[in-house]
């Protein structure tokens, strides 16, 4: 019984992570606010933002960088690597977030682990037989 359980919960951990996956592939665009918003807070913490493009500038789908000269009408996003500025329009951006992993993704990998843990220590010590 023990052992269906398990299965069970990893199944659904898994398809979870597949749904979750599949909507920010088909996620819409943002809300300016929301950009805003992601901009503002990357900008504060001077970290990185990667921005998703409408369509394609200089054959790039997105762009990573820090951010500055946030308006009401776009924004600058400043390549670490080579220095190169780019001024984007709100209106030719699809998503922007901050550069690292969520809380959400990091919470579901912490979830993961300690499930393959239970089932690992379960099947060492004996007691995954015991139905």
């Amino acid at each position: 019984m023990l052992r269906k359980a398990i299965s069970l919960a990893l199944a659904v951990a898994l398809l979870q992570g597949g749904v979750a996956a599949q909507d920010q592939l088909q996620s819409p665009t943002q809300s300016v606010a929301k950009m805003q918003k992601v901009l503002r807070k990357a900008q504060e913490k001077n970290k990185a933002a990667t921005v998703v493009l409408m369509k394609k500038i200089d054959s790039r789908k997105t762009l990573s960088g820090n951010v500055s000269d946030i308006s009401d009408t776009g924004f600058v996003v400043t390549d670490q690597k080579t220095g190169a500025r780019s001024q984007l329009l709100y209106a030719d951006v699809r998503e922007v977030h901050q550069k690292g992993m969520k809380k959400g993704e990091i919470i579901a990998i912490g979830v993961v682990t300690f499930v393959v843990f239970i089932v690992i220590y379960l099947s060492a010590t004996g007691q995954w037989v015991r139905d």
